[in-house]
């Protein structure tokens, strides 16, 4: 199977890493020349939950990438799936298909935008995995890898694709409710995520603070109301439990914490920022989500204003 992955960061490593280790033929996209030159000179180093690796692949810059992929893997960061999208459609054979295994909502249907339901499938990950350099990542957490045909369906190619990653060591979970998957991600995402970016916290480590814990709780009400005025039928119907569980005993470093200290742009818009847009279609104050994403924004700002 010749897979692209789009996204040299923490999680395109780790799933490119793997998934060349176990006999894939894979090549990493990314627009940072500086990345693609180490991967291609050096390769790739995981380390952690999944044992020590140096795996050798290729790597190509996004303008200069071609195909033929029979899948492609969007693992960039949000605010770059439109292109990652163009990307794809390029690459892609003609019975060829896409799957995001990115955070935050908004990514399934930019995809549907540019390849059409047929050739997207919907993803995420419950690995976390930490940078230590271009090409290098440490896997913190192992967790599961959740796939799915949009429309619910069993299909030959889901089964394959989950084949592959279960081969590649990752635990992967075939879903006739992906959506509803990626709702439950996104609730966590937007309950921990930011919390964590802001007050430096481990995720673990939130339920050890009561003025985090307590804003955590006005979060999930607000979120939860948008996801019953949607009319979502999460996969998980108590979600709530299982953010207290990660909030309380699984400790990671969020990927949105990770930018922050590294003073890359955050994800946020496709998160808490994506949930204010939904609540403003649904006629719903989020008001601690609206604050959140704005002094997300505000600490961005500042670490680029420091950077000049």
């Amino acid at each position: 199977m010749k897979i692209s992955i789009i996204g040299a960061g923490a999680m395109g490593v780790m799933y490119g890493g793997l998934l060349a280790d176990s006999g894939q033929q894979v090549t990493l996209i990314d627009i940072r020349r500086d990345v693609i030159d180490t991967i291609n000179r050096n390769g790739l180093h995981i380390d952690g939950a999944s044992g020590n690796r140096h795996v050798k692949v290729a790597a190509v810059l996004a303008d200069d990438a071609t195909g033929p992929a029979d899948v492609v893997i969007v693992q960039a960061h949000t605010d770059g799936t439109d292109d990652a999208a163009q990307c794809a459609a390029r690459l892609l054979t003609k019975s060829g298909y896409a799957v995001t295994l990115q955070n935050g909502i908004g990514n399934v249907e930019a995809l549907v935008d540019a390849l059409g339901p047929k050739r997207v499938l919907g993803g995420i990950s419950y690995n976390s995995v930490t940078t230590t350099g271009p090409g290098r990542v440490k896997h913190t957490n192992p967790g599961p890898t959740w796939i799915g045909e949009l429309d619910g369906s069993h299909t030959d190619r889901v089964q394959a694709l989950g084949e592959s990653f279960s081969q590649a060591g990752m635990e992967t979970k075939i879903s006739d409710n992906i959506i509803g998957v990626i709702w439950n991600k996104f609730i966590v995402s937007c309950a921990i995520h930011p919390i964590s970016a802001l007050s430096g916290l481990m995720s673990d480590e939130i339920a050890n603070v009561p003025a985090a814990t307590e804003l955590q709780d006005k979060l999930l009400e607000e979120i939860l109301a948008v996801v019953r005025a949607k009319g979502v039928t999460l996969a998980d119907e108590d979600p709530v439990c299982k953010i207290k569980n990660i909030s309380t005993a699984t400790p990671v470093k969020p990927s949105m914490l990770q930018h922050i200290d590294q003073g890359r742009p955050t994800e946020v818009d496709s998160q808490n920022g994506a949930l204010l847009r939904e609540a403003e279609k649904c006629g719903i104050s989020v008001p601690y989500n609206q604050a959140l994403t704005y002094m997300i924004k505000a600490r961005s700002a500042s670490q680029s204003m420091q950077g000049r």
